[in-house]
């Protein structure tokens, strides 16, 4: 069976052939890619977006595929194509066809309906089947439930006349939630994870075959076993992928709820994009300072997957206040270590964590909620355990990687047989 993937990002072998450091971003792919090559009656092939280009090349027996357009090394160039993507979205499919007819897989699999990708379905003489990660519809309709003061604050307009940042960001959103209907609707074959992207495929297609798969997780989660008596008991770990979507607001608002009542040494360690580093981080930066924070929380930076790890085993409890998210890996990662887990009972989050058994879920946007929620955790020991369990027990059944590796199998000889009947 030849199957061709479709990537946003690049996975290792390419980031390595590039002399690039290693994408942390959507890993799991990394590790659903090695589960796969070790099958004998699988020949993968991967094609991924790149900013430069590079020569087809196989490793250990899979061959890889970059697909542009290209950085310009112009300023200039590079302003005006973001300038022309917002105008018009490039959706020029001609390389993509040029890589399947390289490969000539028996399928192709879409992973995510961010790119333009899942727009093969129909134009290639294998069928497509398209994975839901992120669901850019939702996105558009629920990012504004994060925006306050602070965001509006440090928007750049350097960063608006480039053609991108915060404003620009929202209307290549809409653009792009658009794209990922019209993908959705063309495409016979879905694969999803929980009852809210499911959801959202019956809506827009009644007529398309869904199919659940989960994903595999990386090594270093999978070894980490977290420990009350080891972690430190008020703290609190999270992460800064998106100001306004994840919800930081919420979650400074929350702490500094604690900070003043019940919880005066509470620490927030908050690993990902450096504070100050982009409007979303000068947002977070500023909002610290306006809760008077400074002292309370703590900016880690980009952390590989081992100082993930550790920092789940440190803290006390993982808060994810997000206002969308479909299976965010940040959850799996953080139930399968054991940290307890506090988060928005949005998206897809209600369908990996079940409130109160593996998981306390709150309304996204309720900073009492969310600090109540954390309260409990920190003050009582027994639930923070039973969590802790029943959360590990979960995720290690669903993110096993031999599991999901055939079930995937099964969906591909599904949908090749779907194809023949047809």
């Amino acid at each position: 069976m030849r199957v061709l993937w479709f990537v946003n990002t690049p996975l290792p072998a390419v980031t390595r052939r590039c002399g690039q450091p290693p994408i942390h971003h959507g890993s799991w792919l990394a590790e659903l890619e090695v589960a796969l090559r070790g099958n004998p009656d699988v020949k993968l092939g991967i094609a991924a977006k790149v900013h430069s280009s590079f020569a087809p090349f196989e490793s250990q027996r899979v061959v890889y595929y970059g697909i542009g357009p290209y950085d310009s090394p112009c300023g200039v160039a590079r302003v005006a194509e973001r300038w022309h993507q917002l105008v018009r979205p490039h959706e020029d499919l001609s390389a993509l066809r040029e890589v399947a007819a390289a490969f000539q897989p028996d399928l192709v699999h879409v992973h995510g309906t961010e790119q333009a990708f899942g727009l093969l379905a129909g134009q290639t003489a294998a069928p497509v089947v398209v994975s839901i990660q992120g669901i850019l519809s939702v996105c558009e309709l629920m990012d504004p439930r994060g925006v306050d003061a602070s965001l509006l604050r440090s928007v750049s307009p350097g960063l608006f006349v480039r053609g991108t940042g915060v404003l620009l960001g929202h209307v290549a959103l809409r653009r792009g939630a658009a794209r990922e209907r019209r993908i959705i609707r063309g495409c016979h074959h879905i694969i999803g994870r929980t009852r809210f992207d499911a959801d959202v495929v019956r809506v827009v297609n009644p007529r398309a075959s869904y199919h659940h798969c989960d994903e595999p997780l990386r090594p270093e989660f999978l070894a980490a076993m977290w420990q009350l008596d080891r972690s430190e008991p008020q703290t609190v770990y999270s992460l800064s992928g998106g100001y306004a979507r994840k919800g930081l607001g919420t979650l400074l608002r929350a702490i500094a709820m604690l900070r003043e009542g019940p919880v005066p040494r509470i620490r927030l360690r908050v690993g990902g994009l450096p504070f100050g580093k982009s409007e979303e981080g000068r947002a977070l930066a500023r909002e610290i300072r306006r809760l008077h924070l400074e002292e309370s929380v703590t900016q880690l930076g980009r952390l590989g997957p081992r100082d993930l790890a550790r920092e789940l085993l440190r803290a006390r409890v993982f808060a994810l206040p997000t206002h969308v998210d479909n299976s965010p890996n940040s959850l799996a990662e953080a139930m399968i270590v054991g940290t307890p887990c506090v988060a928005s009972a949005a998206g897809g989050i209600p369908s990996l964590a079940r409130d109160g058994v593996e998981a306390l879920l709150v309304q996204d946007g309720n900073p009492y909620a969310l600090a109540g929620a954390m309260l409990r955790v920190l003050e009582d020991v027994e639930l923070a355990r039973r969590l802790s369990r029943n959360a590990r027990k979960a995720a290690a059944n669903r993110h096993d990687p031999g599991k999901v590796r055939d079930t995937l199998i099964g969906i591909y000889r599904n949908v090749l047989a779907d194809a023949r009947y047809k």
